[in-house]
């Protein structure tokens, strides 16, 4: 039988969610808008591009924070800081990924990897990149943590 998780604390000023009861984070409550003030024309289409990407693995919260959007199942696994020609993306992965594309990769934990990427046309938005946000979407399920007892020899 799979452990059964906690529900989500929620914040008592700004409504967020979170796994762990009065985490540390700022309330503020930013636009979508705002985030593409700077940016060229084409980033906006490939961040809804993303987008819908994102919500193909399930449902999922969309966060526009002071310097980023992330999206959420109930913890945040996928999101991005806006540039002006391009997406700025990040995936929590349950391990490292040796492709190009990251330019940078963090290990948080044996089964959280921080993954980092570029996305500046359409063709990036690719088969490679759907089954990143899959697995990213179970990393925010937090379905990795769902295991059976285990059975002691005696």
């Amino acid at each position: 039988m799979p452990a059964k998780l906690k529900p989500l604390w929620r914040c008592p000023k700004c409504s967020a969610r979170f796994v762990i009861k009065n985490m540390w984070h700022s309330c503020g409550k930013y636009s979508l808008a705002a985030h593409f003030s700077g940016c060229e024309r084409h980033v906006f289409p490939l961040f809804k591009r993303f987008e819908k990407m994102v919500r193909a693995c399930g449902p999922v919260i969309m966060i526009p924070q002071k310097t980023r959007i992330v999206f959420q199942a109930r913890v945040r696994f996928a999101g991005c800081v806006l540039r002006k020609a391009h997406l700025d993306c990040a995936l929590a992965l349950l391990r490292r990924h040796n492709d190009p594309r990251f330019y940078k990769i963090e290990s948080y934990s044996r089964r959280f990897h921080g993954h980092r990427f570029r996305v500046k046309s359409p063709d990036e938005l690719d088969a490679a990149l759907r089954r990143w946000l899959r697995e990213a979407y179970r990393v925010g399920e937090q379905k990795h943590l769902h295991r059976a007892p285990s059975r002691r020899r005696r």
